[in-house]
């Protein structure tokens, strides 16, 4: 792939056949999307609402880009509210099984719903990397041991029930020492002790390598093919924050957009979303950095947190949902402003579905993402070239983290936006600015000045406050 210039022209397209369209997409060198010429960021929601009232409101506040439903209704129903959408093709891309049918599927699709002017995108099985690892884990590592106690305790013969509790016991000492293929086999012979046959003997963790390899080499024969026949309309892998570089890599080479989602909030270790050392609000860059990583040359989209971890795990106690809460204003607007300055070119949000519509959470994402179409000049203008560098002032914290800086080259103007990624207030100041002395930054949501002396702009942060400064 031509890593300079990916054109993606966004054409009705079915098998040779290419006819003009309602929209040109391009993407540039920087992987910022050109949407008819014009530089968009995206901001993206995975729900279509079914209220047409609520979709008005998610038109109104800025996103343009909504996930559809694979019918016609739903792309029309999005476009007549001037947003552009995307649909998941499921298995359907997938050629590692069922190749002939999935074929004739992925093909029935780009051909009925291609040619539609809402669409944008095409998204491949959400989070496929990761689920090679997740379902069997969820079946060997609970449901499993769960049946095999419970049919063990029912059995009547108190020695059989000794000699089967300590197989089983052996069998989750080897899965906690990693030994997964003979905790497994372990496990299946546990089955044929008690005179059955494990209901899902395929399902192990020990070979998830090879499926996700097998998987992976499925998927970009898909891509292929779908690329071929609607040459137009990229294609978006989102990945759950886990696996290491190299397994997403693989992964990624059958989408031309890739991130991941992201859910720090509370940070509490009830819902361990993620497994980065970094639990914090900052693991939002964190993993940002990584999707970049996992896929040189490529924009990176990232997945952020509509939603409380209360509203979707209704089987915890009461009292544990509640400490489960949704982020806040100022935690959502630092951690979309956080993938920002690591480079992210688009951030979607998941779980909104979820809310009751009377919550202030709700208002108040409406609110970040129209500050954010407000700025959508600056957020999706050129990186300036600039290398401004922060010297922080010394503090009592550890500091990891600190301040993280991304300018802009907006129309000759710069524009610096500045995070604090650390749990405590930082002071410092911003190097790299010479030949700028004299000129004035205001900080656009206080319309405080600030002045650049011997090249130096000086900031002051409270934790996970952003500043957005504009050159006057």
């Amino acid at each position: 792939m031509d890593t300079c210039v990916v054109v993606l022209t966004i054409v009705l397209a079915i098998g040779c056949c290419v006819q003009a369209s309602a929209v040109e997409c391009v993407i540039a060198p920087d992987g910022m999307a050109v949407v008819d010429g014009t530089r968009t960021f995206i901001l993206g929601l995975y729900e279509n609402p079914k209220e047409d009232a609520v979709l008005k409101r998610v038109a109104e506040a800025g996103f343009n880009l909504v996930r559809a439903s694979a019918d016609r209704a739903s792309l029309d129903r999005l476009d007549a509210r001037g947003l552009w959408a995307w649909i998941n093709t499921g298995m359907a891309i997938d050629f590692s099984e069922d190749s002939s049918a999935r074929t004739a599927r992925l093909k029935e699709m780009a051909q009925q719903f291609g040619p539609h002017p809402a669409l944008l995108v095409w998204e491949v099985p959400d989070e496929a990397l990761w689920n090679c690892w997740y379902i069997p884990q969820g079946w060997r590592w609970d449901r499993e041991p769960a049946m095999l106690t419970e049919k063990i305790k029912a059995l009547g013969d108190a020695a059989r029930q000794a000699r089967l509790r300590k197989m089983l016991g052996r069998s989750n000492a080897l899965r906690l020492a990693g030994d997964y293929g003979a905790s497994e086999d372990l496990a299946d012979r546990i089955w044929k002790e008690l005179g059955e046959t494990s209901p899902r003997p395929e399902v192990r963790v020990s070979t998830a390598p090879e499926r996700s390899r097998k998987m992976a080499f499925g998927m970009r024969v898909g891509y292929e093919l779908l690329r071929s026949t609607d040459p137009g309309h990229p294609v978006w892998m989102n990945h759950a924050p886990r696996n290491q570089i190299a397994q997403l890599a693989r992964f990624n080479q059958a989408a031309d957009i890739v991130g991941c989602d992201i859910y720090p909030v509370p940070d509490t270790g009830t819902v361990r979303h993620s497994d980065l050392g970094d639990r914090r609000l900052s693991a939002v860059g964190a993993f940002t950095d990584r999707m970049q990583a996992a896929a040189p040359g490529k924009p990176v989209w990232m997945v952020l947190q509509g939603f409380g971890w209360g509203e979707i795990l209704p089987e915890r106690p009461e009292e544990v949902r509640k400490e489960l809460r949704q982020p806040t204003a100022r935690e959502s607007r630092f951690m979309a402003y956080d993938a920002i300055v690591h480079g992210a070119r688009g951030i979607l949000y998941w779980g909104t579905a979820y809310l009751d519509r009377t919550t202030p959470f709700w208002d108040d994402l409406l609110a970040l993402i129209h500050e954010l179409h407000g700025l959508r000049p600056v957020l999706s203008a050129p990186d300036a070239q600039v290398n401004i560098t922060c010297a922080m002032e010394e503090t009592f914290g550890s500091v990891d983290v600190g301040i993280r800086m991304l300018a802009k080259d907006v129309d000759g103007k710069l524009w610096i936006i500045v995070v604090n990624e650390w749990t405590s207030p930082l002071k410092g100041s911003l190097s790299g600015l010479d030949g700028m002395e004299g000129k004035t930054f205001i900080e656009i949501t206080r319309g405080t000045p600030q002045t650049v002396q011997d090249g130096k702009l000086q900031v002051s942060l409270a934790d996970y406050e952003v500043q957005v400064l504009a050159e006057q």
